[in-house]
């Protein structure tokens, strides 16, 4: 089903995945040993569900995780990398079993090859009763593994064969999806067939190598076997290959041919569907959780990179502009209102200030009770040019989130009436995706992000105050009064603040 490579001492090492859980750790009997200090004894496992490979933490003390995400247990998706110590294990969903392509290794039969293009099937010669029942339960499976597995078994069950394989193209790699019947060795099948049937668009049926595969030497001397090897074309081009073989001659007949390749053709369509499906449900799953503080257009490209790269990218240092928000007095107010009061109070001031934040392209970092955290400038995709606006948008967004917040408050009775305050600066942070795969959060760390909270601290009720280097790439656009240097909580050193009076006319 899967497999997982690793390297040890300076060899990469693969172990397959079986219905038996794979246990690693740094104790001799684990079927992977990683010998090293911070690597517990039974440190995880790898177990199937069903189709699916799970990873479980047993309880270690360094932890587990996933694409550098800390994880408990999570379901593997193909290309995953799984940290455990110091050590990177790559999960790849596949067949257990390599597929070498290799003629001197396969024995092919030894009369006569015949090749039919998928659109040029003989209606006679397929059972049309049979092809409707098999498609008909082709298109009922939406799971993508599980499908892989449904063709496989479709086809050997009208097709009797010693052995089938469906190899998928992954870049420049045809990678075995699935193997059967399922062992732990690897295989070998002819490269000079499954390349005939890629290239060509052409369902191979050998039966005289000797004509079809002149110059062929390894085919010519090889043992007698004979196959069948259909590719899955979509749009003009082979997807994969679906290859049949028995040990004998003739024991396939055109018959057979036609029938794999008609379903070969089905399954090619139903495979993408399954596909598209399952990607679209990762990207909707990520997205989901990225809206949550990200402005939907900056969610859906990331979606869009995670999907395309298999990963978040590392965290990085860059220069952003910080904002906290925070409501006056909102103790006092939370002791004159019921609990349900304060909670629709907060809900809509959260979602007025929050639409703001999204307009002017800001992450929402955090909610901390009634305050609120944006960083504005982050996260940029790796090919993406550096953002020299953030300064500028944060400030825009602080003047309209003090309008928005007076909106709020003349549509309420007086006795739910509050200000907030705000605090801008713009500086070096080290910003990234931090947490587990089920809570995923996007942050801001550094002192750039300690001057921002202590200047929102400072701010006058119903102002906005921005540090030094914010006034200097605004003061162009803005209308400043000079604060003065300012004695911040937690700071040894002064610090000059502007506040922003508005937009210059």
């Amino acid at each position: 089903m899967a497999r997982v490579s690793v390297n040890i001492n300076g060899e990469q090492r693969t172990f397959a995945i079986h219905n038996r859980a794979l246990t690693i750790g740094r104790q001799l009997d684990n079927e992977i040993v990683l010998n090293h200090a911070i690597v517990s004894r039974k440190h995880a496992q790898i177990e199937l569900r069903g189709r699916q490979a799970w990873i479980i933490d047993l309880e270690s003390r360094n932890g587990v995780t996933v694409n550098r995400l800390r994880v408990k247990e999570e379901q593997l998706n193909d290309g995953d990398v799984v940290g455990v110590g110091p050590f990177e294990l790559q999960f790849e969903d596949r067949a257990a079993q390599s597929v070498v392509l290799d003629d001197s290794r396969y024995f092919p039969l030894a009369t006569e090859v015949r090749a039919v293009k998928g659109h040029e099937l003989p209606p006679e010669a397929v059972n049309l009763q049979e092809f409707y029942s098999i498609a008909m339960r082709l298109n009922q499976v939406v799971d993508f593994r599980e499908l892989l597995d449904l063709v496989m078994e479709e086809i050997m069950r009208v097709v009797p064969a010693q052995r089938g394989f469906l190899l998928l193209r992954k870049g420049d790699e045809l990678v075995p999806r699935v193997v059967l019947p399922t062992g732990t060795g690897d295989v070998a099948i002819s490269s000079t067939i499954v390349r005939k049937a890629l290239e060509g668009g052409e369902a191979v049926l050998t039966s005289d190598a000797r004509l079809d595969f002149a110059g062929s030497e390894s085919i010519i001397s090889a043992n007698i076997r004979s196959a069948i090897c259909a590719p899955l074309m979509l749009q003009h081009s082979a997807m994969g290959v679906i290859l049949l073989d028995s040990p004998g001659r003739e024991q396939f007949n055109i018959r057979d041919r036609d029938m794999v390749t008609a379903i070969a053709n089905l399954s090619a369509v139903a495979i993408e569907r399954a596909r598209l499906t399952e990607e679209l449900r990762q990207q909707g799953q990520l997205r989901q959780n990225l809206e949550r503080f990200l402005s939907p257009n900056v969610a859906q490209a990331l979606a869009r990179y995670v999907a395309q790269h298999g990963k978040l990218w590392e965290a990085q240092e860059q220069i952003v502009s910080v904002l906290f928000a925070d409501v006056k007095g909102f103790t006092s107010l939370s002791e004159r209102l019921s609990p349900r009061e304060v909670q629709d109070l907060l809900n809509e001031y959260l979602h007025e200030m929050t639409d703001v934040i999204f307009r002017y392209h800001g992450t929402v970092d955090k909610y901390i009770g009634d305050g609120i955290m944006a960083v504005f400038g982050a996260p940029r995709l790796p090919d993406e040019p550096v953002d020299d606006q953030h300064a500028m948008r944060s400030v825009a967004a602080a003047i309209e989130m003090q309008a928005a917040q007076k909106r709020l408050v003349s549509k309420w009775e007086p006795s739910k009436a509050f200000t907030i305050r705000i605090g801008v600066n713009t500086g070096t942070a080290y910003t990234g995706f931090f947490g587990t795969r089920h809570r995923l959060e996007y942050t801001a760390i550094g002192d750039t992000v300690n001057t921002a909270s202590r200047l929102e601290s400072a701010a006058e009720p119903g102002s906005v105050f921005i540090g030094e280097d914010t006034a200097d790439m605004v003061r162009s656009s803005f209308d400043l009064q000079e604060m003065g240097k300012l004695q911040l909580k937690g700071k040894q050193q002064l610090v000059s603040a502007f506040k922003v009076l508005g937009a210059k006319k």
